[in-house]
C-alpha cells in the first residue's frame, strides 16, 4: 500500500478515541518527518518506522485492531494516559526499531545518503526524543541488544513499554516476549525491504 493511502487510512476518523490517544501523536511525527527529510528514502524510513509504531501501540491500548497483539493484552490500561506517557511508549518502540536497524546500519547509511551520526540526530528530532530517552536507546537497548539478542532487547522494550501505559506493569511472560519478539522483526523486515527497493538518488 502506497505510504500516502496508509496515512489518509491511519488519519481518515480524526475524533475517535484512536486520533486522540495516538493518531495525533503520529500526525505529528509524519509531519516532521516529511518536512526534515532531505530524500524520499529518508522519507520512506521515518513514515514506516512510524506508522509500525502506531499501529502497534494502538493495537496493545484496543483502540485499532491492524495488528493482532492478542499474546499481549490482558493488562489493565491506566485510567489516563497522558501524551508523555503516549509518546514515550511510541519512542520505546521506534528506539526498538531503530535498534534492530543497526544490524544493517551499512544499508541503511548507504540507502539514506546520510552519515550515522546525523542520522541519529535526524531521527531524535523527528520523534521528539528527550534526554532520558536517547540514554535508554543508547546505554540500554544498544547494549542488551548487543549482548543479548533480540530476547534481552524484547525483555527492556516491554517492560518500559508497560511502565507507561498499564497498571500491572511487570515483565512479559515467554509467550508474550515471543509475541512481541515476532512483530519487531516484522516490522524491521518491512523497513529494510522498502529501503532495497527505492532507488537512490544522489
Amino acid at each position: 500500500m502506497p505510504i500516502v493511502t496508509m496515512l489518509q487510512d491511519i488519519f481518515s476518523v480524526v475524533k475517535g478515541p484512536y486520533y486522540r490517544k495516538v493518531g495525533r501523536h503520529t500526525q505529528r511525527f509524519c509531519s516532521r518527518a516529511a518536512k526534515r527529510s532531505k530524500n524520499e528514502v529518508q522519507k520512506k524510513l521515518f513514515l514506516i518506522t512510524a506508522i509500525c509504531a502506531d499501529e502497534f501501540i494502538a493495537a496493545l491500548i484496543g483502540v485499532d485492531n491492524k495488528r493482532q497483539v492478542d499474546q499481549l493484552k490482558g493488562r489493565v490500561l491506566k485510567e489516563k494516559i497522558r501524551k508523555p506517557q503516549m509518546t514515550a511508549a511510541l519512542r520505546v518502540y521506534t528506539s526498538a526499531l531503530l535498534t534492530l536497524l543497526s544490524s544493517h546500519k551499512e544499508l541503511l547509511l548507504q540507502q539514506t545518503c546520510m552519515q550515522e551520526q546525523e542520522l541519529l540526530h535526524t531521527w531524535c528530532e523527528i520523534f521528539e526524543y528527550l534526554p532520558v530517552e536517547r540514554q535508554l536507546f543508547n546505554d540500554v537497548l544498544l547494549p542488551a541488544y548487543g549482548q543479548g539478542g533480540i530476547e534481552a532487547l524484547s525483555l527492556l522494550v516491554g517492560k518500559n513499554m508497560m511502565e507507561h501505559l498499564f497498571l500491572d506493569n511487570g515483565a512479559l511472560n515467554p509467550l508474550q516476549l515471543e509475541a512481541l519478539q515476532h512483530i519487531m522483526i516484522e516490522d524491521t523486515v518491512a523497513v529494510v525491504r522498502a529501503l532495497k527497493t527505492e532507488k537512490v538518488e544522489v
